[in-house]
Formats: C-alpha cells, sequence, structure tokens
C-alpha cells in the first residue's frame, strides 16, 4: 500500500522524535517573557534548549517575550508567566507583588549610548562622552551635536589604538620603517572572522574626510594581521570589516569637527530595566544633574518635565531604541550591546559612544568591559543581587553595565510540571547557553562565583 505524502512525512517525524529520546506527548510550553535587554540572548537560548536531549530529554519549550521588565514582572506575579526576566530588582510596594518566589542573576552586559550623527569629521570618529555630558543629553540640557560639552570630551589628540566590534576587533598604530608609511596592525577573532566575512577595507584622509583614498580591500583572516600603509602628517585611517564601520585610527592630533545637528533623544516608553539601569548610573554619576532617583519608567526618573518639543522620542523595547537612533540623524539612546552591533554589522548608521570610566579610559561597551565591571560590582550573596560601583577604577571596566535577573515559582504558585521546566532551563543557560553563546551574541556570562549564588538560589525553584 502506498502511503500519503502528508502521512509518510508525519510517521517519518514521529520517528524522528523517537530516535532523539523524545516523547511528544511529554513535551510542554510554559509561556514567559520580560525584559528586552536580555532578549536576544534568550532567543539563542530557548532555541537551544527546546533541541537539547541532555538537558531537556522531553524537549520542553519556553516561550519567551520581550515586553520590558515592568511588565514582566507584573505578568508573573498574575500567573500569566511562568518564567521572567527583569534587569531592575522588585519593589516590595508593586501591587502585584507577591512574597513566594524565585529571583536569581542570569546574565550580564553593557547598556551603550548609542548615536548617529552624519557629518562628523574624520569620518568614522567615535565620539567620546563624559558622565557629565551623558547626563546632560539625557536631561535635555544639551540641543546640538556641536555643544562646548562635547567638544570638550574630544580635544585634538592623536589616536593610535581602536577596538570594536564588542571587543572582537582590535587596531594598533605606529611609525612605519620610512616617514611615509606607517604600520597598522589588526587583530581579529574567530567569531570577527567566519566563513560569510567578505572584506576588511582601510581607507586614508588627509583632510578630514573631504578626499578619501581606498588603500585596502581584502577578505581576512582570524589573528593578526600587520600592514604596512602609506603615511603623511595628519592621515586618518578608517576601518570597515564587512558593512561595519569600527572607527579610525590617526598618528597626529587631528580634530574632530561637530555639526549643529539638533539633539534627538530616544528613550523607552514602556517600563524597563535598561531604563532603571541607566538612570540608576546617571545618578549616582552626576546627582546634581540627574537629581532623581532611579526608576523603570524614564519620565518618572527624569530630572523634570520631558521636553514635548520633539527632542524627545518614545520607544518601545531596546529594538525599538536602537531603530529611532539609526533612523535619526542626530539620534542618540540607551540599549543593549548586542542590539547595537547586530545594526553595525548590516552596515546601519549606528554607533556606541566611548563612555569614561573610573579609571578614565574612554570605552564602547563590550562583553569583556561588562564582565569586569561585575567583577568590580557588591554582590549579595542570599539574594545574588548585584550592586555596581560607577567609580571603581578597573582598567577596561564599563561603567554602564546591567544584570538581568530571572524569576521562577515555588511550590506555592503554578503547576510541578511549569515549574520542574523553568527550573531546567535556568540551569541550562548558567551552565550551558550564557557560556557558549553570550559574547557572541553581547552578553557577558557571570563569573563562577556568581553563577554558584544563582545555582543555589536556582534550586529553590518549585520548592
Amino acid at each position: 500500500m502506498k502511503l500519503s505524502k502528508k502521512f509518510a512525512v508525519g510517521l517519518a517525524a514521529t520517528a524522528l522524535v523517537g530516535s532523539l529520546g523524545i516523547s511528544a506527548a511529554s513535551a510542554a510550553t510554559i509561556v514567559a517573557g520580560g525584559a528586552t535587554f536580555p532578549l536576544n540572548l534568550m532567543e539563542s537560548c530557548r532555541a537551544s534548549f527546546a533541541g537539547d536531549s541532555t538537558a531537556n530529554a522531553a524537549g520542553h519549550r519556553v516561550d519567551y517575550t520581550g515586553v520590558g521588565s515592568g511588565t514582566g514582572r507584573s505578568n508573573f506575579f498574575k500567573g500569566d508567566y511562568k518564567f521572567a526576566m527583569s534587569d531592575s530588582v522588585f519593589k516590595t510596594s508593586d501591587t502585584s507583588y507577591r512574597t513566594s518566589f524565585v529571583f536569581m542573576p542570569l546574565i550580564a552586559g553593557a547598556i551603550n549610548v548609542a548615536y548617529r550623527l552624519d557629518g562628523v569629521k574624520p569620518a568614522g570618529t567615535v565620539l567620546q562622552m563624559s558622565s557629565t555630558t551623558v547626563a546632560k543629553i539625557f536631561a535635555g540640557q544639551i540641543k546640538t551635536w556641536n555643544d562646548a560639552s562635547i567638544k570638550a570630551d574630544n580635544p585634538i589628540a592623536a589616536q593610535p589604538k581602536l577596538l570594536g566590534l564588542n571587543g572582537q576587533v582590535r587596531f594598533t598604530l605606529a611609525k612605519g620603517a620610512k616617514t611615509t608609511q606607517a604600520r597598522l596592525t589588526a587583530t581579529l577573532t574567530s567569531k570577527a572572522v567566519t566563513s560569510k566575512t567578505k572584506n576588511l577595507i582601510i581607507t586614508s584622509s588627509v583632510d578630514g574626510g573631504k578626499t578619501v583614498k581606498k588603500i585596502y580591500n581584502k577578505k581576512p583572516k582570524a589573528g593578526r594581521i600587520t600592514l604596512t600603509v602609506p603615511y603623511a602628517a595628519g592621515t586618518v585611517y578608517s576601518i570597515t570589516l564587512d558593512k561595519a564601520l569600527v572607527g579610525t585610527v590617526s598618528l597626529d592630533a587631528t580634530s574632530v569637527i561637530l555639526p549643529d545637528t539638533p539633539v534627538t533623544v530616544y528613550k523607552r516608553k514602556d517600563t524597563s530595566g535598561t531604563t532603571n539601569n541607566f538612570a540608576n548610573y546617571l545618578n549616582k554619576t552626576e546627582p546634581t544633574i540627574w537629581t532623581k532617583a532611579t526608576n523603570d519608567a524614564f519620565d518618572s526618573a527624569f530630572p523634570g518635565t520631558v521636553p514635548t518639543d520633539g527632542s524627545f522620542v518614545a520607544a518601545q523595547g531596546n529594538d525599538g531604541v536602537s531603530n529611532g537612533v539609526m533612523g535619526k540623524d542626530g539620534g542618540i539612546g540607551y540599549a543593549e550591546v548586542s542590539f547595537v552591533n547586530e545594526r553595525q554589522t548590516a552596515g546601519k548608521p549606528i554607533v556606541s559612544a566611548k563612555i569614561k570610566n573610573g579609571a578614565g579610559e574612554f570605552l564602547a561597551g563590550s562583553s569583556a568591559g561588562a564582565a569586569l565591571a561585575v567583577g568590580a560590582a557588591a554582590v549579595d550573596s542570599t539574594t545574588g543581587i548585584v550592586t555596581f560601583k560607577y567609580d571603581n577604577t578597573v582598567t577596561g571596566a564599563y561603567p554602564i553595565t546591567a544584570v538581568s535577573y530571572g524569576m521562577a515559582n515555588t511550590a506555592a504558585y503554578g503547576t510541578a510540571a511549569d515549574n520542574a521546566i523553568a527550573k531546567s532551563y535556568v540551569n541550562y543557560v548558567l551552565d550551558t547557553c550564557a557560556p557558549e553563546v553570550a559574547e557572541i551574541k553581547g552578553y557577558s556570562a557571570l563569573p563562577a562565583s556568581l553563577v554558584a549564588t544563582a545555582k543555589a538560589i536556582a534550586a529553590k525553584i518549585g520548592a
């Protein structure tokens, strides 16, 4: 008897499920959601969790939706979500708050100050910003990009080093053997150079970007590349990997020219843990400018009344803020580094500003910088709650870093089956997914000591 094509495919699928040791009847899905900060990691982890026959033999699934930390906590406390993520710590004053639940750190990441500014010279320049400048911009005190505060953060100086794409590429410039040459050393990791990588392009300019000459265009290999490039006084080298403009390096002092483009701030319209962490940084580092204590709602944390003249635009989630910034010349906002990186690698016009840390360095957010910030933070060994020290002087630590926390039920809420899935997923993220893909996705896996604390707390899920 000949089987119908549809029936045959179904039979084959059933056989495959059986061969993987997965029982189709026992597989279940729990509804989850919350913070958009860890969304890119959650998308990866929940996909690999569903297919991991060792950690998840039954083939259970976690259906995670990024709705913001505030909504995530509310939906969790109401019982709509069986697992949630929040970048801000819950408050007992929340109307939906209940006492019986489990709250543990799962992942860390940098909150980048992302901007788009057409017309800055030299082309490819990555702007530097002190905490004072960042606070003034987001308080509405800086109206145009050629403001004196931004100029002061970007003095005339040589810039012989460049770090970009979440720390996966590094460039160092030095004098060459001849006065008409310079030596450019590029170090690219295997994560930056894949089978899909097409080319590394280096251009030079001696007139602030008015005239640009392409001096290198080849498919790179992972590792170190040393190039001899033509040099004349005042030369600025601009570097692009595929479609991502990494930035510029120069041996000589170069003047950064800023256009008078109006500043347009993109803020979160949803209650957000990313906002909470960003506003906390502003309040703790610049309390005379950002005068109010932190809050999940940007408008509530804002020092005064948010302008209604169009200079502030509300957007949904980290995705919405990043999309708004890249679509607006003069736009600036705050988002987890992975959301900026994925647009940069697609060639979109968005840049992560270099923020001044406690050691006096100007750094763009990266996995490595976030890890160092977590290492310098205070950790409550009982609750797992991380309190950042924004003035830490650790070299390489990125100052605006956040931790995203998981929320799950004790036996008092939810079913035993749902709680078991949530527990398995939490342990999978901590043990397997975060260590394997966090850096690739633009996050930072927790240090071993904090993982141990998180797993001790996770053991209470369903108990």
